[in-house]
């Protein structure tokens, strides 16, 4: 996996909002560092940093090569770690398509946990999203920056914004930020009040799509291979849940199933129209 320009400005982001003092990061594969020293220098000038990281940051562009751990020390996070098959970069060698708590007896707990082009080539979403939840301390940040458009077999999944409403609505995430991108760092972004229209299901022949829409302009303005970048809070150290999409929440509305207790998530969206309000009475 690469730790790009826009992960490193996302992750720098998720600092900035995390509350812990001595933060703790884990990125869920390991990442080889493609930002450079001219990178480090426009980050500095242009984006809100603290006197202290200024500082660490200035010294790092100082430096002739450093890596992904060097940049996530030099924003202040305490300790760095990574998950990885391969064991590359000294990161924990974990399946993760397997539960790692069960499989390694790993239970350890972080701040910001971070998902950077690592899930689409995980088979097991299941399991994935499981450790995801399970590795982020309460009130800890989720960082999710995965495929959505162009992405042509590049790995097992492309991810639709609503996988992560959803995700959310079972799992009492806060949803922070959605936004589409390339590894740039270019970003096309709704204020929390709009990210309904990010979860409008496009149908061809409707013509009045506001996601459609932006979708078109993102092509636009920030080109092929676009990403889709989804920052979440987790607010409680509940178990992890399998989300229902959220449309077919009230086909079950009153069923006694798993997902009861499940938010709208992406079913109030444009579009998203449940089975039974499609049927012949």
């Amino acid at each position: 996996m690469t730790f790009n320009p826009i992960a490193a400005t996302n992750v720098l982001e998720c600092k900035n909002i995390i509350l812990d003092n001595n933060p703790i990061a884990l990125d869920l594969g390991s990442q080889t560092a493609s930002i450079d020293n001219t990178f480090i220098k426009n980050l500095i000038k242009n984006k809100k940093i603290n006197h202290s990281q200024k500082t660490s940051l200035e010294n790092l562009s100082n430096k002739e090569n450093f890596n992904t751990k060097d940049y996530f020390r030099s924003l202040g996070f305490k300790e760095y770690k990574s998950i990885d098959i391969n064991g590359a970069y000294e990161s924990l060698q974990f399946d993760l398509n397997k539960n790692i708590s069960k499989t390694y007896n790993f239970n350890e707990k972080f701040d910001l946990v971070i998902n950077n082009g690592t899930g689409e080539h995980v088979f097991n979403q299941y399991s994935l999203y499981l450790n995801f939840h399970n590795l982020t301390k309460v009130n800890g940040v989720m960082l999710n920056i995965l495929p959505f458009i162009d992405w042509i077999n590049h790995g097992f999944y492309n991810f639709n914004p609503i996988f992560f409403a959803d995700l959310a609505a079972s799992n009492n995430y806060e949803l922070i930020k959605i936004s589409l991108a390339n590894r740039n760092g270019a970003e096309l972004k709704l204020d929390n009040n709009n990210f309904s229209i990010l979860f409008e299901q496009i149908k061809p022949h409707l013509n009045n799509s506001k996601f459609a829409k932006m979708i078109e302009i993102a092509k636009e303005k920030i080109g092929k291979n676009i990403l889709l970048v989804v920052v979440t809070k987790k607010l409680s150290d509940n178990d992890f849940k399998i989300p229902l999409q959220g449309k077919y929440l009230d086909d079950v509305l009153n069923l006694k199933t798993d997902y009861n207790s499940q938010k709208s998530g992406s079913a109030n969206a444009a579009n998203q129209v449940a089975d039974n309000n499609k049927r012949v009475k």
